[in-house]
């Protein structure tokens, strides 16, 4: 299966389905918060608080192949959405959290 995807596998199969990704070190709280509800949700989550350029981490988790990398900051904290940047796509989107969950939780259901 790796190589007929060639490393871009479905949502629903890939080990690391979101990384939450920040800005600024201002929005680590609402990044933790999204991580944690990721998680109960079932969602195999990971965070990435690291003191890096957002295009680095963008960039590092694109070869990696993480199909979704929800990026916060202090704006989206605010407001209380997430900047969605889906893999293979260069458009970014956004959305109130609660309505990219429920999306996620759709798009992430195996198909059996």
């Amino acid at each position: 299966m790796i190589e007929s995807y060639a490393g871009k596998l479905p949502l629903w199969l890939a080990p690391t389905q979101v990384v939450v990704a920040t800005i600024t070190e201002s929005a680590n709280d609402y990044a933790e918060k999204i991580h944690q509800e990721l998680h109960a949700a079932g969602i195999r989550t990971e965070i990435d608080l690291r003191n890096e350029k957002i295009n680095y981490k963008v960039r590092e988790h694109s070869l990696q192949k993480v199909p979704f990398l929800y990026v916060v900051g202090a704006r989206e904290a605010e407001e209380g959405t997430v900047a969605i940047r889906r893999l293979g796509s260069q458009e970014q989107s956004v959305k109130l959290f609660k309505e990219a969950l429920a999306e996620l939780k759709t798009l992430a259901k195996t198909p059996y």
